[in-house]
């Protein structure tokens, strides 16, 4: 949300949502809410003490990554709205397919699933939509797990076939969203990246060293939570494949979160589990 000077409904709820925010340390607000709809992008040079260095050229940029910044801030603090018990009635009602299994992993570095998503803050990550706490859709597990067979070990063909699926054919393996295995209220860390070269992107000059740096905030996962994966049989499976199937799944999960990664900038040591 941009803070037009001259926007009657700004004026009369800006300050509440900002105020709403700032008490959420107390009071229980939803963090997905917050992430993406109520940026609070102050008004261009308005209340912010900038740097002297802060140049005319790169200024808008700077006070863009500062209320990014505490923005990103905030949302670390707030608290989950749910109670232990309404989560682990969530979980139950998640894990309700008959024959789910449920496995552990903890989260070796920090993790950022679903960051080239369309979002007002350029850079998303995957949270809950009505809670707020963090999780990997099943789709994206199912996707990284079959690249890392397909790429990484020796599998019949029709073996991982049967477990995914293909164009014509459904798998015989049900892959449910990974979430925290328990409420708490410390999921997320501010972490940073560097853009170099910043006017040869705009299109604007050659790329060279004396072009200024553009830091850029995003949100992550942090390392250390550990988080409860499931899976389950489909009604394609049959009956004298499931537990083989299951425990082949679970097996290839585990590795391709050990080895391979979920989500964005694996290459840069993110996505890692335990």
């Amino acid at each position: 949300m941009i803070i037009l000077p001259n926007s009657k409904w700004i004026m009369e709820n800006a300050q509440a949502i900002n105020n709403c925010i700032k008490r959420s340390t107390k009071e229980k607000v939803n963090p997905s809410l917050i992430f993406d709809k109520y940026l609070i992008w102050e008004e261009y040079g308005r209340n912010l003490t900038l740097d002297k260095k802060i140049t005319k050229k790169n200024r808008v940029d700077w006070d863009k990554n500062y209320c990014k910044q505490n923005h990103f801030k905030n949302i670390c603090d707030i608290k989950n709205p749910l109670s232990v018990d309404q989560y682990e009635q969530m979980k139950k009602r998640k894990n309700s397919l008959p024959g789910t299994k449920s496995f552990y992993s903890h989260t070796k570095t920090r993790v950022v699933v679903n960051h080239g998503n369309e979002s007002v803050l350029e850079n998303s990550l995957a949270l809950h939509p009505y809670y707020g706490f963090p999780v990997v859709p099943g789709s994206a597990l199912k996707g990284v797990t079959r690249h890392f067979c397909d790429e990484f070990l020796d599998i019949d063909p029709k073996t991982i076939n049967k477990i995914f699926g293909n164009s014509s054919n459904e798998g015989s393996i049900i892959f449910l969203d990974a979430w925290p295995e328990n409420i708490i209220n410390k999921f997320f860390e501010v972490d940073l990246f560097t853009q170099h070269y910043v006017e040869f992107y705009r299109k604007n000059d050659l790329p060279s060293d004396n072009q200024p740096t553009n830091p850029v905030n995003f949100l992550v996962v942090r390392r250390g939570i550990k988080f409860e994966f499931s899976i389950a049989p489909s009604s394609k499976c049959q009956k004298d494949d499931v537990k083989q199937l299951m425990i082949i799944t679970q097996e290839h999960i585990i590795e391709a979160m050990r080895k391979f990664g979920v989500g964005a900038k694996t290459d840069s040591t993110y996505g890692y589990f335990n």
